[in-house]
């Protein structure tokens, strides 16, 4: 089984869309590569109906776990939550605009069947056009994040920042994630380097959403990257630890 987690704030308009523009994709993958999923949606205190509109899922499907942070924590609270009710042995986490595409899923699969790495990450640097739909404005924060991560990590990685991975449960089991916000894809993804664990990166195309608005605080999330990054780099240079 591959458990895909999805953390959900304010997003009623796109959960709308999961029957036509999630499922069936991934249904499609099932049948194709022979794996069964689960869906493990996470609330992150909506102001909105978006709990609601999970929970009307989780009684249609199944293969639906519909859950929520209660109030408001950030995205990296609500995939810590979601991942307490993995039962696969592999978890893709995803955003819940789709903005990366479920039909992509089948291409982390194919990367982790080929080599069995710990972690399978999509980056839309890989190739030219992957991120046409991308304003310059959110391209180039974007851009030098991602570019900074690689220097402080001395890894050959073009994509740290982003949530669409598949990652090995295991690898998992036992990780003390402290990020609450958006950098967890960054925390986790620095840990599994730094820890000798094996990351391969495919190229996957970036779009905008189609419904609601971006939840990210800029100047938050710049203040919580530096943190990261300065913890990463004091890391490597005085061999120290994360706590």
């Amino acid at each position: 089984m591959i458990s895909i987690v999805i953390p959900l704030y304010n997003e009623r308009d796109n959960i709308l869309t999961y029957k036509d523009e999630l499922f069936p994709k991934v249904e499609h993958i099932a049948e194709v590569i022979g794996e069964s999923f689960q869906y493990i949606l996470i609330d992150d205190g909506s102001r909105d109906d978006t709990y609601p509109l999970i929970q009307d899922l989780a009684r249609e499907r199944s293969d639906v776990i519909a859950a929520t942070n209660g109030t408001n924590k950030g995205m990296g609270a609500a995939i810590k939550h979601g991942l307490r009710y993995c039962e696969g042995d592999l978890v893709v986490t995803m955003d819940s605009d789709l903005t990366f595409r479920p039909e992509d899923i089948e291409g982390l699969v194919a990367a982790y069947r080929a080599s069995h790495p710990d972690c399978v990450s999509g980056s839309p640097y890989l190739e030219q056009g992957l991120m046409e739909e991308v304003t310059f404005i959110r391209y180039l924060p974007s851009k030098v994040v991602n570019t900074l991560y690689q220097i402080a990590l001395g890894a050959k990685i073009t994509c740290v920042s982003p949530i669409f991975r598949l990652y090995k449960k295991e690898a998992l089991d036992g990780m003390h994630i402290q990020s609450n916000n958006f950098e967890i894809n960054a925390e986790i993804l620095a840990k599994l380097i730094l820890s000798g664990r094996s990351v391969v990166e495919i190229p996957v195309e970036l779009h905008t959403r189609k419904y609601g608005e971006s939840k990210i605080n800029t100047r938050k999330e710049i203040v919580n990257h530096v943190r990261l990054l300065t913890k990463i780099a004091r890391i490597r240079i005085f061999k120290g630890d994360w706590d």
